[in-house]
């Protein structure tokens, strides 16, 4: 493993931010995670009960707000040419904060912001976590949802 091509805790600063490439939401990926998670609310899958409500039409799960950020944030390159989800990850520790702010719906084209909002060291030596604020924006430039990451990296060898 070369440690110069590795993302680790120690380079992380905070403040600092990312943007992803935009992506659009189909029919096929909202009835896909239907089927994976198997909730067939009527405001997702049902085109005649969606045009009653509020919204006028289908409403993209919130749950897929989530996966689509995570799957853009893939893509993200941090320090050193990683996206820190290289050899310097050692595990997810949770969400807090979230809210969903404006519906997602079939044909929003969204990307993903990610700003560092904290890091500390922990009680264990070599390790530290990294705070990360996510936001799913869409092609009005409204924020969909938001949340505050928590994943627990190792700092550089010495």
């Amino acid at each position: 493993m070369d440690v110069d091509k590795v993302a680790w805790w120690d380079d992380a600063v905070v403040g600092d931010k990312r943007v992803t490439h935009g992506r659009t939401v189909t029919e096929t990926d909202l009835i896909t995670l239907c089927s994976l998670t198997g909730v067939y609310d009527p405001l997702h899958c049902d085109a005649e009960y969606a045009r009653t409500t509020v919204y006028g039409q289908r409403v993209v799960n919130g749950i897929m707000s989530f996966c689509l950020a995570e799957g853009l944030r893939g893509g993200m390159i941090w320090y050193n040419g990683d996206n820190f989800r290289g050899p310097s990850l050692i595990g997810f520790l949770g969400i807090n904060n979230v809210t969903f702010n404006n519906p997602l719906f079939i044909g929003d084209t969204v990307h993903s912001e990610t700003t560092i909002i904290a890091k500390k060291a922990t009680s264990k030596a070599g390790r530290g976590t990294i705070t990360f604020l996510d936001q799913l924006i869409k092609q009005t430039g409204d924020v969909v949802a938001c949340w505050e990451r928590t994943t627990l990296y190792k700092m550089r060898p010495v």
